[in-house]
């Protein structure tokens, strides 16, 4: 059964730390499931499934996931706003990468497309600055 009570699981430990001021504010919530094997940080629009220790499976979910890749991207875009980014970047760089990691072997587009938002660093995102 899920639940909101995550217990000292190290998962649960970086995804809290991660995304702290969010779940202060009560913009996500951290979801337990299947007994501390899976968690869930859930948004509005989007729901980010992580399983194992260490992280072996993990998906993003749309609430509403359009049908062509094109529309799939903006609304991705529109669901993730730069907390939600930060909270993303920064637990994946806490677990050494390994949310891109499992968001690319997921076999999904939309956590393809995940994965490649979260692993721009902060020069790349000067980068694309510098040149827009």
């Amino acid at each position: 059964m899920p639940t909101l009570d995550a217990p000292e699981h190290p998962l649960s430990v970086i995804l809290r730390a991660a995304f702290a001021p969010q779940l202060e504010s009560g913009d996500v919530d951290l979801v337990v499931l299947d007994a501390g094997s899976a968690f869930e940080v859930q948004a509005d629009e989007w729901t980010l499934r992580l399983e194992g220790w260490p992280v072996a499976a993990g998906f993003i979910a749309l609430d509403e996931e359009p049908s062509t890749l094109s529309e799939r991207r903006a609304a991705l875009d529109a669901a993730l706003d730069g907390q939600h980014l930060a909270g993303l970047r920064h637990a994946n760089i806490l677990l050494d990468d390994a949310i891109v990691a499992v968001l690319e072997d997921s076999g999904d587009q939309v956590s393809a497309i995940l994965a490649q938002l979260i692993a721009i660093t902060g020069e790349d995102l000067l980068a694309d600055d510098a040149s827009a």
